[in-house]
């Protein structure tokens, strides 16, 4: 196996990574969500902020890793 296939699925992997770290916060998020009452909002909400914030930085990551996969694939079958 040659450098570039290894990238790739290295890439591919930590990319898949991102992506359930991100599903598993999301899910955290939205189950919290279903157990509060409206009056437990605004108590939750900084946590709640600091949560999606870890969600976007894992989804950019994780398209980012998705891209640099797309990117090996193409150079390696060129």
């Amino acid at each position: 196996m040659g450098v570039i296939p290894f990238l790739g699925l290295v890439c591919g992997g930590l990319s898949l990574f991102f992506a359930a770290i991100a599903a598993m916060i999301y899910f955290k998020i939205k189950k919290l969500y279903s157990l509060i009452d409206e009056s437990q909002y605004e108590q939750v909400a900084p946590i709640v902020e600091q949560q999606r914030r870890r969600i976007h930085i894992s989804l950019l990551l994780s398209s980012l890793f998705t891209i640099a996969t797309i990117i090996f694939s193409i150079v390696y079958n060129v």
